[in-house]
């Protein structure tokens, strides 16, 4: 019980209204990098293109956003 309380404590909080959770006992492993767009807004999809370079988001307002991995911009 014991790392539940530690896991708990170093996750990163998406938004102060959305928590990234991990599956108990899984071996992935989540760090908090940096964040792409407004914590305010809802995403319902992210997608990765095949080269692992960009990442689009699909937002609540119906609109869809495209980041670079690297930079995050």
């Amino acid at each position: 019980m014991e790392d539940d309380a530690k896991e708990d404590e170093n996750m990163a909080p998406v938004s102060e209204h959305f928590k990234l959770e991990c599956a108990k006992n899984s071996e992935v492993k989540i760090s908090h990098k940096y964040t792409l767009g407004s914590t305010e807004q809802q995403s319902f999809c992210v997608r990765y293109d095949p080269h692992d370079r960009y990442i689009a988001q699909g937002c609540s307002d119906g609109t869809i956003r495209i980041y670079n991995v690297f930079t995050g911009k």
